[in-house]
């Protein structure tokens, strides 16, 4: 008879596939390896926040989990190659602390991508709806300092100490000064341009992540 596969079997496949162990794959989650080491024998199971951060990781959906509903998705070509990104508030990004303080080795969580970034590439989730409907809260989106913005590309940057997500716009160019604008993609929140405000553009925009959740089932007009 053959052995059914369970959620436990399919987090341990999942994490040796990427080449992690049980506990670089808690040091990014943000709990025990011990709790790593339940959840594959089934003792306990990941819920709530800790579902999603274990999909992440896993590069997986929380239904494939749970359930082996769909495909996990493609790891890197090369997991050797790829690299960690530090996933920091955008509190810490307007103040520099993710150069120093949040390395990716001591992040307390992290985004894998095997796309080509420098030392200097950093992630952070959206908190408002600057940049509806294209980009909503809570996807999270990876940029490099390395990586100069052009116009119309979306960056990461300081206006007035307030970390920002916004479209790079260039108004005017006079030799080899330009006159910079960030503008949202919500015409309900403000635009800014670098001679009116202090600007500090910190990355540019090279990948974005976003988790689906299940939709919720709609009551009926008698329920």
């Amino acid at each position: 008879m053959t052995q059914r596969e369970t959620a436990g079997m399919r987090m341990r496949a999942r994490r040796r596939a990427l080449q992690m162990t049980q506990k670089s794959l808690a040091d990014v989650i943000g709990v025990s390896h011990v709790a790593i080491s339940q959840w594959e024998k089934e003792e306990t199971v990941p819920r709530g926040e800790n579902l999603l951060r274990l999909a992440e990781h896993l590069q997986c959906t929380p239904a494939w989990i749970i359930d082996g509903d769909g495909e996990p998705f493609a790891p890197p070509s090369n997991i050797s190659q790829g690299r960690a990104v530090p996933l920091v508030a955008l509190s810490q990004a307007a103040n520099g602390l993710y150069t120093s303080a949040v390395h990716p080795q001591r992040a307390v969580h992290v985004l894998y991508t095997d796309l080509p970034l420098s030392e200097q590439a950093l992630a952070v989730a959206l908190e408002d709806d600057a940049m509806q409907p294209e980009w909503r809260p809570g996807d999270r989106l990876i940029f490099d300092a390395a990586v100069t913005a052009r116009p119309g590309e979306v960056v990461l940057a300081v206006v007035n100490g307030q970390a920002q997500v916004r479209v790079y716009q260039v108004t005017s160019q006079q030799g080899d000064e330009a006159s910079v604008s960030l503008r949202p993609l919500n015409a309900d929140f403000p635009s800014y341009s670098a001679t009116d405000n202090h600007v500090v553009v910190i990355g540019t925009l090279r990948e974005m992540r976003r988790t689906y959740l299940p939709s919720s089932p709609c009551l009926t007009a008698g329920g």
